[in-house]
């Protein structure tokens, strides 16, 4: 022999009881099947924000990557390698998943980058059903059928996630992902500050955030929020305020919280008012601060 052969070399060539035994000492990465569902994450092509871009967004059309992506994260990375296209990009994660030896029977789809629903109808039907036919494996006459065939096929759709902005989370765009399968959907809350929502150039306002949040609930999605301390203008204790009126507030209290400290990035206008001194990012103490206080 050679070399040692590779855990999923050895797993491809026994089956039956054989598989299943080996399968729990070879599985490689098992936290990422470890619930029995098997998240994968896909992107949609590049499109340009209708409102312009937050200061601190980087990625966009010029850079070939989605709003708010750099182009060096593992999902950015796949997708640009497959060209955006949706059936490649799950297609090949499904691959890799079964390679080594990860059950994908349950698959979540989690659609990240930019904000999906201000994207052409045409574009999104297109992109849902390619999704649904990559899961099934076959290519089915449209939207609704791909939706239907994905009931008895090998793998699954059991969880369906979309990212988007409070101004396309209205009920137009709550109908829509209603249609497409959706289980889950992540808003991009940020702060709770109108203030903020202006300098940094949001293209929504606070009651956007409170309507998204009623319609969402009300039509029973599970909520993600998305928050993100250390934008400009805002104090450690606005910040923990804002945590504090997210988990209390019946306008919102979220069932799931992503936390994304403001980072300066290159190509970006908040990296510009950083250069010119009128910017100032938190300390990592006061960011820890604000984390801690959070969790309490």
């Amino acid at each position: 022999m050679e070399r040692i052969p590779k855990n999923h070399e050895i797993l491809s060539t026994v089956d039956g009881e054989s598989y299943e035994k080996l399968q729990k000492v070879l599985l490689k990465k098992p936290v990422k099947s470890a619930s029995g569902v098997a998240v994968i994450a896909l992107m949609p092509k590049p499109f340009a924000c209708p409102h312009g871009r937050c200061t601190y967004c980087p990625g966009g059309i010029e850079f070939n990557t989605p709003n708010s992506y750099t182009g060096k994260e593992p999902v950015t990375i796949n997708a640009i390698k497959n060209q955006y296209n949706p059936n490649i990009q799950i297609t090949s994660k499904l691959n890799q998943l079964q390679l080594f030896g990860h059950d994908t029977s349950k698959i979540e789809l989690v659609i990240v980058g930019g904000t999906f629903l201000f994207m052409p109808k045409d574009y999104q039907n297109d992109f849902i059903k390619s999704c649904y036919d990559a899961l099934n494996g076959f290519e089915s006459k449209d939207l609704q059928t791909a939706m239907k065939n994905n009931e008895t096929t090998k793998n699954r759709n059991v969880g369906f996630t979309i990212e988007t902005k409070p101004d396309y989370c209205k009920k137009e765009h709550v109908d829509l992902m209603l249609s497409y399968g959706v289980t889950r959907v992540e808003i991009g809350v940020q702060s709770l500050h109108e203030r903020v929502y202006k300098i940094v150039n949001r293209g929504h306002d606070y009651n956007d955030v409170i309507e998204s949040f009623q319609i969402s609930k009300d039509s029973g999605y599970k909520i993600v929020a998305h928050m993100m301390p250390g934008l400009p203008t805002i104090t450690p204790k606005e910040d923990i305020d804002d945590f504090k009126k997210l988990f209390n507030d019946s306008n919102f209290k979220p069932d799931m919280l992503k936390i994304y400290p403001s980072l300066v990035l290159e190509n970006t206008a908040l990296y510009n008012d950083f250069i010119a001194k009128k910017y100032t990012p938190y300390s990592d103490e006061e960011m820890l601060n604000v984390l801690t206080e959070t969790k309490k």
